[in-house]
């Protein structure tokens, strides 16, 4: 699961005639879960979009884990690109390494259907073993 990121304000780094400490370990991780989400190449090429300096990204770090958010910048590239579900989720380790990614609108736990019973009455108690029946090593 990944933390709420808009449960506190955020620190805005990058403002003029301030002076800033970032950790190389930030900087990796920030940079491996960018490169991940557009892969490095030709900026030249890309639409609005398609370039790292048209997002934002929020950081948590947790212990030694970074989680970080990637998200449209909206002033960025105007009105004429509207996104829907474009940002990721990303946990990074301290050495770099992707943990976990959750691209758009996925969800943040993994869903697991319920049984399925094939609308058979009792069903369920037929999925569990008969503990009065002897196990003879495989003999059919």
């Amino acid at each position: 699961m990944f933390p709420p990121f808009y449960a506190q304000s955020a620190l805005q780094v990058g403002a003029e005639a301030k002076v800033y400490a970032l950790d190389g370990r930030l900087l990796q991780a920030v940079r491996a879960a960018m490169d991940d989400f557009i892969p490095p190449g030709s900026r030249e090429e890309r639409p609005c979009w398609g370039k790292p300096e048209s997002y934002r990204s929020r950081v948590i770090r947790e212990g030694d884990i970074f989680f970080i958010l990637i998200h449209e910048d909206p002033d960025a590239c105007g009105a004429q690109y509207v996104g829907v579900d474009t940002g990721a989720r990303y946990a990074v380790s301290i050495d770099g390494r992707i943990l976990r990614r959750s691209v758009g609108a996925e969800p943040d736990a993994i869903q697991v259907p319920e049984p399925v019973d094939a609308g058979i009455p009792g069903a369920e108690r037929m999925l569990e073993p008969e503990s009065h029946l002897q196990v003879d090593g495989g003999t059919l």
